[in-house]
């Protein structure tokens, strides 16, 4: 209930039932807080990061080594793919390279180390 008027303008002082859901202002500020916050990072595949790879009968190409362990074979767009595959076979020769297929991947997780880890240790029994 609402209590209004008491003017000469508003009539008589009286009670109005208000059923007020201020909806609209609520997808407003839903659609303001989402352009401020995910403008710049919406991705036009849906959110996944699309990442090229060059794999072959013999296995996959890498580009990067860090920690002597670990390996990059991700380029992030076909064109770095493509020069750094020109790169390769202008000092290793083309025939080493004409059988690779350039692939795409999702770059989604799927599960993290700890998870396998923390089951092969027994840690999951406690």
């Amino acid at each position: 209930m609402n209590l209004t008027g008491g003017t000469s303008f508003s009539g008589e002082l009286r009670y109005e039932l208000e059923n007020y859901f201020p909806e609209a202002h609520y997808k407003q500020a839903i659609d303001q807080a989402f352009q401020e916050e995910a403008e710049d990072e919406v991705l036009p595949d849906g959110g996944s990061l699309t990442r090229y790879y060059w794999s072959g009968e013999d296995g996959v190409v890498y580009h990067t080594e860090t920690e002597g362990e670990m390996v990059d074979p991700f380029f992030n767009s076909v064109e770095e793919a493509e020069r750094y595959l020109e790169g390769l076979a202008d000092m290793n020769g083309k025939d080493r390279y004409e059988g690779l297929v350039l692939r795409k991947s999702g770059n989604r997780k799927v599960m993290e180390a700890t998870e396998v880890l923390t089951e092969q240790s027994g840690l999951t029994d406690w």
